[in-house]
């Protein structure tokens, strides 16, 4: 089975490169092509622009926190495959984890900022015991790609555990 979160993760990329669009177009429009009196609303523009950054700022917060990962998952042949990236600006490092399917040990769930971002620990045997990977945000991955990929990670410890 191949799990992959590619149209979510343009999605997201759209998002973001909308965002910036729209503020560049909101402040020009509010400075440069003068559409708003200086008073509106009982606000000055200033007072609007520093609002409209102030949702903007959030926005990118917002994602920024949840650490949106691109995410490639297949169990089909022998190996293991968890590749991922970060969707944050500035950190593209390409990340995978790779092993013999007999080596899947576990996998921990980790939930944290009230259940906005979920991460997936996996655990491997090795000859000199049980190694770790690094927590992978599956933030970006919809509801039923993540069912799909516990309910691999649950079918090879049932295979493990069997085979032992």
């Amino acid at each position: 089975m191949t799990i992959t979160n590619q149209k979510q993760a343009v999605n997201l990329r759209i998002q973001k490169s909308l965002a910036i669009l729209m503020l560049i177009i909101a402040i020009g429009l509010i400075y440069f092509a003068d559409v708003l009196p200086h008073r509106t609303l009982g606000f000055t523009r200033n007072e609007i622009v520093i609002f409209i950054l102030v949702i903007f700022i959030l926005f990118f917060l917002f994602h920024f926190l949840r650490d949106h990962n691109y995410i490639y998952y297949s169990d089909t042949g022998n190996k293991f495959i968890l590749r991922y990236f970060s969707l944050r600006p500035l950190q593209e490092k390409k990340n995978a984890i790779e092993f013999n399917k007999k080596e899947f040990l576990r996998y921990e769930l980790k939930s944290s900022l009230a259940g906005l971002k979920k991460s997936v620990i996996i655990y491997r045997k090795t000859p000199k015991g049980e190694a770790k990977y690094p927590p992978v945000s599956i933030t970006a991955l919809n509801k039923d790609s993540r069912e799909k990929m516990f309910a691999s990670f649950q079918k090879l410890i049932l295979t493990n555990t069997a085979d032992e």
